[in-house]
């Protein structure tokens, strides 16, 4: 068993790192987002690296190794509460939220604004991803209006204010043909 949640461990670990290194030498990838819905795809990633890394903190018994992978450790769990509290917010139709969130998610849009630039459509894949659901939800039309509504009702509370919102939703629409 112990063997089995070290190669666990491992395999978690290279595929941060593959994650990460992909990351950094294609800036430009046309499915690159800066702005998305947290999935629970993403939750599931980021709880099972927590514990990984955990048992990795608790296998290692030398300091530096352990001090590296509590840096870490910290790091995605301060990342997981935080996209825990923007997907309440999102998902949230009415009531009070942090003031700072908003201009968080403003800046967000206006990045994906940034990045949209360069290309002219969104694929299946990156409006799917903007949404929060898998790539196999392209079968499922009824969750693919949720999350759009989702969408439409963040744009027209004014939770975020950028006009690309809109922008966001026809290209999100025309990518999954979807009225």
């Amino acid at each position: 068993m112990k063997e089995l949640s070290f190669l666990m461990f491992m395999v978690g670990l290279f595929f941060g790192l593959s994650v990460l290194a992909r990351r950094l030498t294609n800036p430009n990838h046309p499915d690159r987002t800066a702005f998305f819905i947290p999935s629970p795809m993403l939750f599931n990633v980021l709880w099972g690296s927590i514990f990984y890394i955990g048992y990795g903190i608790l296998m290692f018994k030398t300091p530096l190794t352990q001090i590296s992978l509590a840096i870490i450790e910290i790091a995605l769990l301060g990342y997981t509460i935080w996209m825990h509290c923007l997907k309440h917010v999102m998902i949230k139709r009415q009531g009070s939220y942090p003031s700072f969130i908003n201009k968080i998610l403003n800046k967000a849009v206006a990045k994906q604004g940034q990045l949209d630039a360069s290309f002219s459509d969104y694929s299946q894949r990156k409006a799917l991803k903007i949404l929060g659901l898998p790539i196999y939800a392209v079968e499922e039309p009824d969750k693919i209006r949720r999350q759009l509504n989702l969408l439409k009702a963040m744009a027209d509370s004014k939770k975020i204010s950028s006009p690309y919102l809109q922008t966001i939703i026809k290209r999100i629409e025309s990518a999954l043909k979807v009225k």
